[in-house]
C-alpha cells in the first residue's frame, strides 16, 4: 500500500511538472512569437531591439533561455543577439544564455527527471555511465563541436548519467563558441562573415576529428575491467 502511494506521488509530480513546463514554453513562445515571425529581417529585429525597454528585452532573453532548455535552436538566439548587441557582445550574450540553458537542463535531468529515465533505461544506463566517467570533458566537447545532434538530448543525458558538472559545462561553453560566433556575426551583418565562416567550420571539424582519434587511441590502451 505504501509503495503504491509513493508511486502515485511520483506520477502526480511528473504530470504536474510536465504541465508546468508545457505552459511555460507556451507563454515563452507567445511572448517571443513576433520575434520569430521576423527572424529573417535584420532591419525589423534591430528596430525592435532598440525600441524595446530594458525590462522587456530582459524578458525576451529569459524566454530564450527557457526555449533553448527545451531544445530550441541556439543558432537563432545567437543571430538575434548579433543583431541587437553586435558581433562580439552579442556572441558573449548568446554564449551566456546557451550555457545557462544547458545548466538548467542538466539540473532537471540530474534531479527531478533522473528517477524516471533511470527506470526506463535500466542496465543500459549503468554501462553508459561507466563509459562517460572517463574523459567526460573530451566526449562532451566532441558532441558540442559537431553541428549535428540535439542540445536537449546532450544536456539531459549528461545530467542523467551524472557527468561531472565542471567538465560538462566547460566543454559545452568551448564547443558552443564556433557556431555562436558565426551566427552572431551573421546577425550583426559583419562584412567579415565570409572570411570567418569557412575557417571556423574547418577548425571545429579538425578539432573534433583529433579528439575522436585520441579518445579511440586512449580506449584501446585502457585495460578492460
Amino acid at each position: 500500500m505504501t509503495s503504491d502511494r509513493v508511486s502515485m506521488k511520483g506520477i502526480l509530480r511528473f504530470v504536474s511538472g510536465t504541465i508546468f513546463i508545457a505552459v511555460l514554453c507556451y507563454l515563452c513562445l507567445q511572448l517571443t512569437g513576433e520575434v520569430w515571425q521576423h527572424s529573417d529581417d535584420p532591419k525589423w529585429l534591430s528596430s525592435y531591439i532598440t525600441s524595446s525597454p530594458p525590462h522587456h528585452l530582459a524578458l525576451i532573453l529569459s524566454c530564450f533561455v527557457v526555449l533553448m532548455t527545451m531544445g530550441f535552436p541556439r543558432q537563432a538566439v545567437s543571430f538575434f543577439c548579433g543583431v541587437g548587441f553586435g558581433a562580439l557582445t552579442g556572441g558573449l550574450v548568446a554564449l551566456l544564455l546557451t550555457g545557462l540553458s544547458a545548466c538548467i537542463a542538466y539540473a532537471l535531468a540530474s534531479g527531478p527527471l533522473h528517477a524516471l529515465v533511470t527506470r526506463l533505461l535500466g542496465n543500459k544506463l549503468a554501462s553508459m555511465q561507466r563509459a562517460l566517467a572517463q574523459n567526460s570533458f573530451r566526449q562532451v566537447l566532441i558532441v558540442r563541436l559537431f553541428p549535428v545532434g540535439s542540445n536537449l538530448v546532450t544536456n539531459a543525458l549528461a545530467g542523467v548519467l551524472k557527468v561531472p558538472f565542471i567538465p560538462f559545462i566547460s566543454a559545452s561553453l568551448i564547443g558552443f563558441i564556433p557556431q555562436t560566433l558565426l551566427f552572431s556575426l551573421l546577425g550583426s551583418g559583419s562584412r567579415f562573415v565570409s572570411t570567418f565562416e569557412q575557417p571556423i567550420q574547418i577548425v571545429g571539424l579538425l578539432v573534433s576529428i583529433l579528439l575522436l582519434l585520441s579518445l579511440t587511441s586512449f580506449s584501446r590502451r585502457t585495460p578492460n575491467s
